[in-house]
């Protein structure tokens, strides 16, 4: 038990350090801050499982060559079958690197894979150890509640943000009958709503409003081009003075 809930806190933490360059990174880009990740806590699980992956299957590889090599492969087949998954799960695409040379299918490209085999060089080589140090030498009750208290946070906003997101294609698929009508997008306390000239009114949640505006290119399999209105009808309430 004690082994689980240490690989679960290197799971939290590298998780956190994910989501904080994430979110430094695209916040920049975008010139606003962004709360970058699928979940709504400050934590992006692909960089958690990620480094459990590297620690775990790599952690005792001494070649430093070797080891880039080996966590490149493994942490670009990681994003790719997470695009995949989450592409099968919910018919989105939260990134694509179709505009990227030397990339598969949009999912991976050559040069993240290269970013990703030289942050596994620092995570094993620098980090972890340090890291690792201070979890062993944590008080066992310290380490169990520690541990419990960040599984239920983690687990109430996955459920959370799925039960939300699920609306996302209802979302698009009114847009679709409402295309050839004129929409004002307007922001409320937790949602935005889209009105119409004949005053209907569509509650769009917080949820799937963050999604689309933290990912710039989320992409909808079957309503992309409803995606792309929706996506202009909630920047320009955002910029309004009514947003």
């Amino acid at each position: 038990m004690a082994y689980i809930e240490t690989l679960f806190l290197w799971f939290a933490v590298y998780s956190i350090i994910g989501w904080i360059y994430e979110t430094i990174l695209c916040s920049i880009k975008q010139k606003r801050f962004i709360n970058r990740g699928f979940l709504n806590g400050p934590y992006c699980p692909i960089y958690g499982c990620g480094a459990l992956l590297d620690i775990l299957l790599l952690g005792r590889i001494s070649n430093t060559v070797l080891l880039f090599l080996a966590a490149a492969l493994l942490t670009g087949a990681l994003e790719y079958f997470t695009s995949l998954t989450m592409e099968k799960l919910f018919h989105a695409r939260w990134w694509d690197y179709s505009d990227k040379k030397f990339n598969i299918n949009g999912r991976v490209y050559l040069t993240g894979v290269i970013a990703f085999g030289i942050f596994s060089l620092v995570l094993i080589l620098f980090l972890h150890p340090a890291v690792s140090i201070h979890t062993a030498i944590l008080p066992e009750t310290l380490r169990t509640t520690v541990a419990a208290i960040l599984f239920s946070i983690l687990l109430i906003d996955t459920i959370y943000t799925i039960a939300k997101f699920s609306e996302f294609e209802k979302v698009l698929q009114e847009m679709k009958s409402r295309l050839s009508i004129p929409l004002i997008s307007t922001k409320t306390r937790c949602a935005r709503k889209l009105t119409n000239l004949n005053g209907r009114i569509k509650m769009i949640n917080s949820q799937v409003c963050r999604m689309i505006l933290s990912f710039p290119k989320l992409k909808s399999i079957h309503f992309e081009e409803e995606l792309k209105k929706l996506r202009e009808l909630i920047q320009s309430g955002r910029n309004g003075n009514t947003f």
